[in-house]
């Protein structure tokens, strides 16, 4: 593919990564480590340095989304956690944010912490509750039980109409979650559920267990479980918008949306990553060497690597699909042999072609992987 490129990039959103836990969970590697305060003090003043010199008048007024993930951001404790907030909000003083977008585990969320994000426009908190039976929290090595997470809700609902929460599907041996996630949707207006797989990640004391034989593969988990928590959404009104991803009307998450539209968006934090003009910049890890100033490592996305993430991105929004002429508008023309893949897949069973749209059906994300890597 050569020439012609035309892409279309909205306005950046910014992640914030903050690399605190007050413990780690058995399956989790995203980069964390123990809050202490020294450690959130220094993390505090680099992180501010660093923004400064990321977001100059230029990018400040483009601005559009903020969502500030981690680890679990309101693990700093209310004096640290309102730093925080002191220095994004300096940060984008100018721009039109149309979201912010906070992470919390629900025993860190409390009226103090509250009350500190209560005046941020276009506030939407994102929980990570993760299961909804007690014993399976404790499997997964959670702090927090059911009920701290309904406590939580209730604070949080109280403080923003937009709530969503983080859910972990096929656990080995629990049963679905489904018939109590439609109980709580109901019982709390909640406008959003994120709903991955649990998977075994190197290096975790997950990864160990497995390896040990101690728990059972999630890997050999079906699908079943995303199909049931899907149809349960459906029925109290949410669309499934993204693979993983539900939203009741106007819900949808914009800061992942602009992810998933290949928009352009900028990291800060230890091991955060941030994409802009064709490059993607990650933030050096441990949180030790992006303190000291560490390089970023860089990567240079070829136009190969642009359109291979765009078919990817594109086909996991399963409500809006992949359209075919608006892909060949982008970036000048389709590869040879695109086209007839699509075709071959349609005719599988795993996509379905609606005019110039093609999306997956429920076959197609059982497979989506596959289904993706055929098309090149």
């Amino acid at each position: 593919m050569s020439g012609g490129i035309r892409e279309v990039r909205s306005g950046p959103g910014l992640y914030i990564h903050v690399p605190f836990c007050l413990s780690k969970c058995a399956y989790c590697a995203f980069y964390s480590t123990l809050p202490t305060p020294d450690l959130v003090a220094a993390f505090l003043a680099r992180l501010e340095a660093e923004l400064s010199a990321e977001i100059d008048d230029q990018i400040r007024p483009a601005i559009r989304t903020v969502f500030i993930g981690g680890g679990n951001p309101t693990s700093l404790g209310p004096a640290h956690f309102a730093t925080l907030i002191r220095i994004v909000t300096r940060a984008v003083s100018g721009a039109d944010i149309d979201e912010w977008t906070v992470e919390t585990n629900p025993e860190t969320l409390s009226g103090e912490t509250a009350a500190i994000l209560r005046d941020i426009p276009g506030l939407r908190l994102s929980m990570g509750l993760q299961r909804l039976r007690d014993d399976e929290l404790q499997l997964l090595g959670r702090r927090g039980t059911l009920s701290s997470g309904r406590e939580a809700l209730a604070l949080a609902l109280a403080l923003t109409g937009r709530v969503g929460i983080d859910l972990i599907l096929g656990l080995p041996g629990a049963p679905s979650l489904a018939s109590q996630l439609s109980g709580l949707v109901h019982e709390f207006p909640i406008e959003h559920v994120s709903a991955y797989f649990l998977t075994v990640e190197e290096g975790t004391p997950l990864a160990a267990r497995v390896s040990e034989g101690g728990f059972p593969d999630p890997a050999d988990i079906g699908p079943d479980e995303l199909f049931e928590v899907a149809d349960a959404l459906a029925a109290a009104g949410f669309e499934q918008y993204e693979i993983s991803n539900f939203a009741r009307p106007g819900g949808r998450c914009r800061h992942n949306m602009n992810y998933w539209n290949s928009g352009e968006y900028i990291g800060a934090g230890p091991s955060a990553v941030g994409t802009r003009a064709g490059i993607r910049r990650t933030k050096s890890s441990p949180l030790d060497q992006w303190l000291s100033g560490a390089h970023d490592s860089t990567e240079t996305l070829t136009v190969e690597d642009r359109f291979r993430e765009t078919v990817m991105l594109r086909l996991r929004l399963v409500s809006d699909g992949l359209d075919l002429e608006a892909l060949a508008q982008t970036f000048g023309r389709l590869p040879q042999g695109f086209e007839p893949a699509v075709d071959r897949q349609c005719k599988a069973g795993t996509l379905i072609r609606k005019g110039t749209v093609v999306s997956l059906t429920r076959q197609g994300i059982t497979l989506a992987n596959r289904v993706i890597a055929d098309l090149f």
